[in-house]
């Protein structure tokens, strides 16, 4: 371990060194011969009627950002439809002006209403990212498309993916949630589209004269048509905020009192009912508090009392196959924003801070919060945020204190080194637990970065043997992709804020990637890759060793198709069981699987998602088939079904297990919603649903009709075991 920490402050100092010397030429930015992409917003005193369409007398004010460049298919190129975005501003609200010309309207591809539904980039859309510290790392990005719907991210370190591909992002914050506003018309012009974005759902610097960074993204979807104001290379995302160009103008621009006040209640009654018992029925009352209070521009407290655990959202269920435990992603509102500042590490190897163990068990069990602050943003080059909770005392549990320290600091051009801290601490003397994490971010011109953390743990009677370090390294350039780390973790880690898979060992992985787009009809890239990885125990034994080949082609439709071979030697120290009578004993497993993946054109009214692998399974064999359709007749309507078929064959015991999950979501308009989750999982013999009817009336206003309901399988006549029916009630005061 000694090894590793030593390798980490050689490779943590020599990164700083070759940084001051790159930062200095501006590397990580454009290239001196680029243009520099500059937009001039313009001040009104009477805002925009928002209602999708742009008036020539109001939105003429602004200069336009126009001549879009191909980032798809033909890099480099003038888009093929001209774009206009203006921006106009009064003293406590952002509006955005968008034209999207198009001389055949009625192709126009636009059928999601939903907010937050991510099938929106399968739309015409335009993104939006605003930069408003100008660091060049960190923004946010809006969507919307030709309905008017809306989403929204919150991005961190250019929304680097530092975990693995079936892990969501921990820098790109989907589940954040801003207060805006927008209406969308098709004309006979093409669309257009008029947003309003309060500058207190946004933290700024008043007092900086820098400007903003900002670009513009529009997609036609029919044409697979990506083209950015600022230009960006084809194999570089939307959220590269280095490469964006420049918003001026903004003068005088101010928050108010910038507070929110936002209380929720929730009336429930409840049926619960054990086999072979009658059913219990009680009647629940709930309320809490948020409240959100700009101290600063740049730095805002968040207070809440008994804390809004989100209940209307159910998680996707899963089969797990693993011996390890499963990622859930967090839902409750108090933690979104500002979630990346406190992520260190990823699922993959370690997280030092996660959330979603704060007021939950480890069973998934709500354990009571009576409230807590959080207080995150900036001040000057620092990123900060600090996080204290009180969970009540319950069942066997006794009542806790969550805190959460986080320091970050941007050096040179667009690096950074912070520290975290965590602690647990119980109403019982003695016991606790704590982490202390140090850890580093560093970007090496255009395409090469490092990053890593070293943390280590306290907990009474695991001493000695509990840290943790990583070191990863990223290169990404128009049509080479490589990337990995080298990791290691002692036995007495135990991170009981974070989510740890795994402990006492050694790993190291490296992916391959290549993307060529070669001239070939219906084609629009290849995307080879190979990935290999190396685990063993501080001993030097080989644990798993992984190797992986893949070939995709992605065709010029939007569907894509996948052939991969994985081969897995892997040592069972120790036994699990994988059902409930079969057990894989400890032993020496070699096995090779292959997987084929097919997908169909998301945009179109029905789309389908297949694979299929087969092959070894540790000492047996398996066969794990998923297969997922989607129908949008029409706009208002969506609909997935998806099944997750496996057969397994060990000489233990053979099993079949099936997850079955049917999703459907009715539009009303871009504020009401019906929606239902029903899954079936055979290994629990449940049947899961839950319905819910979502009205934003107001932006941040809510209220939700739930149902939830449990049953068995067999004898779904009599088979309820709970079932609930909630009305919860938020609303958004903005002062």
């Amino acid at each position: 371990m000694a090894e590793v920490r030593q390798r980490f402050l050689i490779l943590t100092l020599s990164s700083y060194l070759v940084l001051s010397a790159v930062s200095a030429s501006g590397a990580t930015g454009r290239k001196a011969n680029e243009p520099d992409y500059k937009l001039q917003a313009a001040f009104v005193e009477t805002p925009p009627e928002i209602d999708g369409f742009l008036e020539p007398e109001v939105w003429g004010k602004a200069p336009a950002a126009s001549q879009f460049i191909q980032r798809q298919p033909d890099e480099g190129r003038p888009a093929t439809e001209n774009t206009e975005v203006r921006i106009l501003y009064t003293l406590d609200s952002l509006y955005i002006g968008v034209m999207c010309y198009d001389r055949e309207p009625q192709k126009i591809i636009a059928n999601i209403k939903q907010r937050d539904n991510e099938d929106i980039y399968e739309n015409d859309h335009v993104r939006i990212m605003l930069d408003t510290f100008h660091d060049r790392r960190n923004g946010y990005v809006f969507v919307t498309n030709p309905l008017g719907a809306r989403l929204d991210l919150q991005v961190r370190k250019e929304g680097k993916h530092e975990g693995g591909i079936h892990i969501p992002n921990p820098n790109v914050n989907i589940d954040w949630n801003a207060v805006w506003d927008v209406r969308a018309a098709v004309h006979s012009e093409g669309w257009s589209a008029e947003i309003v974005i309060p500058l207190n759902s946004l933290r700024f610097n008043e007092r900086s004269s820098d400007g903003w960074g900002i670009n513009f993204l529009r997609n036609i979807r029919r044409k697979n048509e990506e083209s950015a104001w600022a230009p960006l290379p084809r194999n570089i995302e939307f959220t590269k905020i280095s490469l964006a160009g420049t918003l001026t103008g903004l003068e005088g621009l101010r928050k108010g009192l910038s507070l929110q006040v936002k209380p929720f209640s929730l009336a429930s009654r409840v049926q619960e009912r054990e086999p072979g018992e009658e059913p219990l029925t009680a009647s629940n009352l709930d309320a809490g508090l948020d409240i959100k209070y700009g101290l600063t521009s740049n730095l805002t407290a968040d207070v809440t009392i008994n804390t809004d655990f989100s209940q209307v959202e159910a998680d996707d269920e899963q089969i797990n196959l693993t011996r390890f435990s499963l990622y859930f992603p967090e839902k409750r509102e108090f933690f979104l924003e500002n979630a990346a500042a406190f992520s260190v590490g990823s699922p993959d190897d370690a997280m030092i801070f996660f959330s979603r163990r704060i007021g939950l068990s480890e069973d998934g069990e709500e354990i009571p919060l009576l409230g807590g602050v959080k207080i995150a943003g900036r001040a000057g080059r620092f990123t900060l945020g600090l996080i204290n909770l009180q969970a009540r005392a319950k069942g066997g549990l006794p009542a806790n204190n969550f805190s959460v320290l986080r320091v970050s600091r941007d050096i040179l051009d667009q690096s950074s080194i912070g520290l975290l801290i965590t602690n647990r601490q119980s109403s019982v003397s003695g016991d606790y637990n704590r982490a202390f994490c140090l850890d580093g971010d560093f970007i090496i011109g255009r395409n090469f970065s490092l990053d890593g953390y070293y943390a280590l743990t306290s907990t009474p009677g695991r001493e000695g043997n509990n840290t943790a370090a990583k070191i990863g390294f990223y290169w990404l350039s128009d049509f080479w992709n490589f990337n990995g780390y080298v990791f290691s973790i002692d036995d007495n880690f135990n991170a009981e804020m974070g989510f740890v898979k795994r402990t006492g060992i050694r790993r190291a992985q490296f992916h391959l990637g290549y993307t060529p787009e070669p001239d070939i009809p219906k084609i629009r890239r290849l995307n080879p890759h190979i990935f290999f990885a190396y685990t063993t125990d501080h001993q030097g034994t080989l644990l798993l060793r992984e190797k992986h080949v893949h070939l995709s082609v992605d065709f010029i439709d939007g569907g894509n198709l996948g052939f991969q071979w994985n081969e897995n030697h892997e040592f069972l120290d120790v036994a699990f069981p994988i059902q409930e009578e079969i057990t894989i004993p400890v032993g020496l497993y070699t096995g090779a699987y292959w997987q084929l993946d097919f997908n169909t054109d998301r945009s179109r009214r029905l789309y389908s998602k297949m694979s299929y692998r087969w092959g070894g399974f540790y000492s047996g064999k398996s066969r794990i088939v998923n297969l997922q359709a989607g129908f949008r007749p029409w706009s208002s309507l969506n609909g997935e079904v998806n099944l997750v078929y496996n057969d397994i064959d060990l000489p233990q015991g053979a099993f079949v297990n099936h997850l079955l999950r049917t999703r459907l979501v009715y539009s009303f308009s871009t504020r009401l919603f019906l929606m239902s989750l029903i899954q079936w999982n055979s290994d629990t013999g449940d049947v899961d649903m839950n319905i819910r009817l979502n009205f934003i009336h107001r932006p941040g206003s809510d209220i939700y009709i739930v149902y939830n309901e449990r049953r068995e399988v067999e004898g779904l006549a009599q088979g309820v075991r709970d079932r609930t029916l909630a009305l919860k009630f938020n609303y958004l005061f903005n002062f």
